[in-house]
């Protein structure tokens, strides 16, 4: 059974606060991620979604709530917050614009560096994640800036993954990339998981992603938490999650739009199986209405 390895307690950050612009960023968020869990997390812009994993390894303290790791407040004692950044990885948006090493080696070794990590650690460290990446050996002694740009963005997820961060957090991992980059990204993200047994977090625009690699996924509206749940239940919710201007997948869609008509079908459709069991079972009841 899994435990809780990340927790949030009424956890709310006021921006501006005291003055005539304060304004809520996140708003009383409670939730436990289990270990090795694969959240996919969703807002539309402004819903909080970004300020809330800042909070998660400490690069934003609430103003009021608390975050737990392993059951300890990350807060308390402030000299131990670089440990838990170490512990808790974030790969912001658009990673790739702060590779600046002449080699891809030396950007991946940046991170293991600065934990104090021996040479032979950092060396191993490397090796092993540039194949979680899908790229080679062969790629170490490239500069970043002479690879495409879906390169350069696993190259600087790697160097997070090489600190082996106990939660790893992704931020818009695909924002940008065409549809093959996006795949492979989502891919990646999902062997990383399965073969490190890590505990990771991605933020994305897309429930489409998400609904393809997450175990579970995180919604947030206005500053708050709406859903934390299985993809099946989150799903179940299609026609809330479409009215919060969410952009649900297209065979979500399909399936509401069947709905609306009074077809009698389930609506937390979003994978090709899923649709044909929903519609082998329209089927059998003669496809007609409610």
């Amino acid at each position: 059974m899994n435990s809780t390895l990340l927790e949030t307690k009424n956890l709310t950050y006021v921006y501006s606060k005291g003055t005539s612009s304060q304004v809520h960023a996140i708003r009383d968020i409670c939730l436990k991620i289990e270990k090795s869990e694969l959240v996919g997390v969703i807002g539309h812009t402004g819903s909080g979604k970004s300020t809330l994993i800042q909070h998660l390894n400490g690069l934003l303290k609430g103003t009021s709530g608390t975050v737990l790791l392993d059951g300890k407040d990350i807060w308390e004692k402030k000299s131990d917050i670089r440990k838990v950044r170490f512990r808790v990885g974030v790969c912001f948006q658009y990673p790739e614009y702060q590779l600046f090493e002449d080699t891809v080696y030396k950007d991946i070794a940046f991170g293991p560096t600065n934990m104090g990590l021996d040479r032979d650690e950092i060396d191993r460290r490397i090796r092993e994640v540039i194949y979680y990446v899908g790229l080679d050996e062969s790629y170490l002694e490239k500069s970043p800036f002479d690879l495409s740009g879906g390169e350069k963005r696993r190259v600087a997820i790697a160097g997070v993954m090489a600190m082996q961060p106990e939660i790893l957090i992704l931020d818009e991992p695909c924002a940008g990339l065409d549809p093959k980059g996006r795949e492979t990204i989502l891919s990646m993200i999902k062997d990383y998981r399965e073969k490190t047994g890590s505990t990771v977090l991605f933020v994305s625009h897309s429930m489409e992603d998400i609904s393809k690699i997450a175990t579970k996924v995180l919604v947030m509206n206005e500053s708050r938490l709406a859903y934390y749940d299985t993809v099946d239940e989150v799903f179940r919710h299609a026609d809330e999650l479409r009215n919060m201007g969410l952009n649900i997948p297209r065979l979500t869609k399909l399936f509401l739009m069947l709905r609306e008509k009074g077809y009698d079908v389930n609506t937390n459709v979003y994978t090709l199986e899923k649709a044909k069991q929903e519609l082998l079972a329209l089927l059998s009841k003669g496809g007609t209405d409610k």
